[in-house]
């Protein structure tokens, strides 16, 4: 077991060999073993380049705002004042055992995250992923800035209180191998173990441009979740396109990409403000020009109720 846990260690600190090799050598077993030549193709490329151009724009976000977005989220978390199980809770468990209770724990944070997401105002934070219209392996990365800090939010605010340090490391590693495994197109649907274990065709449809998946098969890793919560959508294998072109979301452009969320809400914001004109009226009543003919109102009536006057 202190052998899984170092390669687990190695795994999560070698970016190269988490995000780089891991994945290149799935996409080349694919074309090897099963003939997905797509793997390769151009279209393939550049969806691929595109990802990696996207965690380049995440990674500078990091440089930038880490300080800002860390003491942040640190100082929520100390305000919340969250109570923990005792630091020997889980001593004398086996290692693997704990991790597994720490990916059931994490996946059903995941699948509330990922309903969440697939909300009207919190889609744009999401849309990165689902833009992807060649998902592999590599598809896993595809994560916009935003929705990376909700969800380490979530896990600090609803996870910590676990404490599991030890069996983290292993966590990452197994659910991150998991996570690319279901990203690629391979046939498998797993049986008697689909509401265990999540499959590559489960995920599939999870990302299918088609408007009866959209919203489905929310869970990472467990489609019991789904089962249980009524978004479980398994009608075999999946053929439909991938992406998210259908909703105006582009899958080459990584700086479209990026910027969608800010152009999305501004849209959403423009047509709630359509919608309902009321709106308008209070915005225009609260606006510095109102308030101080307010102010000026309310001194003039001062004013002449001293019988002083007051000038306009």
């Amino acid at each position: 077991m202190e052998t899984l846990n170092r390669l687990a260690h190695v795994f999560n600190t070698n970016l190269i060999l988490s995000i780089g090799v891991v994945p290149v050598l799935m996409c080349v077993a694919l074309a090897v073993f099963w003939g997905k030549r797509a793997e390769f193709s151009w279209h393939a490329i550049q969806n691929t380049s595109t990802t990696l151009l996207i965690g380049v724009l995440n990674y500078g976000v990091a440089l930038l705002f880490y300080k800002e977005i860390s003491g942040f989220i640190q100082s929520v978390y100390d305000a919340l004042r969250i109570p923990t199980l005792p630091e020997d809770f889980w001593v004398g468990m086996p290692l693997l055992a704990v991790a597994l209770i720490g990916i059931v724990a994490k996946d059903f944070v995941d699948y509330w995250n990922h309903r969440l997401m697939h909300t009207k105002w919190a889609w744009p934070t999401h849309a990165a992923h689902h833009s992807d219209t060649h998902v592999n392996a590599f598809s896993t990365f595809r994560v916009h800035a935003l929705e990376a800090i909700l969800m380490t939010s979530s896990y600090i605010f609803l996870l910590t209180w676990l404490q599991m340090p030890n069996a983290i490391p292993l966590v990452l590693m197994l659910t991150a191998l998991h996570n690319m495994y279901v990203h690629m197109d391979l046939p498998y649907e797993h049986g008697p173990l689909k509401y265990l274990i999540a499959s590559p065709v489960f995920h599939r449809w999870h990302h299918a441009d088609a408007p009866e998946a959209y919203g489905k098969n929310l869970a990472n890793h467990m489609p019991l979740w789904d089962r249980l919560f009524g978004t479980y959508y398994a009608p075999g294998r999946c053929e439909a396109p991938m992406g998210a072109l259908a909703s105006g979301v582009e899958d080459k452009n990584p700086i479209a990409i990026y910027a969608y969320p800010a152009f999305a809400w501004a849209r959403l914001i423009r047509d709630e403000w359509t919608a309902h004109p009321e709106l308008a009226g209070k915005f225009k009543e609260m606006g510095p020009a109102n308030i101080e003919a307010r102010m000026r109102e309310s001194a003039r009536n001062r004013g002449n109720n001293r019988g002083d006057g007051l000038r306009p």
